[in-house]
């Protein structure tokens, strides 16, 4: 006589993080959000006190041989040197003792420092007004994501309005990524005004306000915004089925 065995008991899935794990992040997040966009601000507001002292921003040399070389030692200290570059070089050529002549070192000129004296208010909140921004996006990127992970701790993932919490987790990608652009430009610019060093004859120029920099964040971008969508469809195929959300 045959008898019926029970079968064991399906195990469900493993997760990849336990809602102990997501509520950690989500606090995580909280904290981020409250201090990283006071850290940005904090930091532009106290460049803004430092007017009329040095400021530091990034320039492109257009034209090597406009460079000198200042002399410190030797003869000659305290005098400059004209830059001579061979034609074969397009950055600075550096010589390095025991290098065979048919190998150089050569330092790049896309982008350099440039430190100048007597600073101004703009110039100073332009030069960190980038940092301050960022901090904003990631503290309100921040806010968005602890929602959202307080809905997944919840194992309710497509709560309404979590598509949206991503878009705009998106859309602040691209703002913080652009402004780590335009404001270095926009004061490299207006140091390089005031220096008389501005317009196309100039030797140096503020780097590029966009740059291919910003292939890697537009590409971020579209990634959260694919994953909005599927929140989106989640959400509606859930409602479909009378699931709540």
């Amino acid at each position: 006589m045959e008898t019926d065995q029970a079968s064991p008991p399906v195990r469900g899935r493993r997760g990849f993080a336990s809602p102990a794990l997501v509520r950690f992040l989500a606090g995580l997040a909280l904290v981020v959000a409250v201090t990283v966009p006071i850290g940005g601000i904090a930091f532009a507001v106290n460049g803004a006190t430092q007017a009329h002292g040095y400021i530091t921003v990034p320039v492109q040399v257009r034209s090597v041989d406009s460079l000198r070389i200042p002399l410190t030692d030797g003869a000659g200290a305290g005098t400059e040197h004209p830059l001579r570059q061979p034609a074969e070089v397009s950055g600075i050529l550096l010589r390095l003792p025991g290098l065979p002549e048919s190998s150089w070192l050569e330092a790049g000129t896309g982008t350099l420092m440039l430190t100048a004296w007597d600073s101004t208010v703009a110039e100073q909140l332009a030069g960190r007004g980038d940092v301050a921004l960022v901090g904003v996006c990631a503290g309100l990127g921040a806010l968005l994501l602890r929602t959202l992970l307080l809905s997944i701790a919840a194992r309710r993932p497509f709560r309404s309005g979590n598509a949206a919490r991503l878009g705009a987790i998106a859309g602040l990608i691209m703002v913080a990524a652009v402004s780590a652009e335009v404001f270095p430009y926009v004061a490299g610019d207006l140091v390089l005004t005031r220096l008389g060093l501005g317009g196309p004859d100039s030797p140096v120029s503020a780097p590029p306000a966009l740059s291919l920099g910003l292939v890697a964040p537009l590409l971020l971008t579209l990634v959260v915004l694919t994953v909005a969508e599927g929140f989106r469809q989640g959400a509606e195929s859930a409602r479909d089925a009378g699931e709540p959300i």
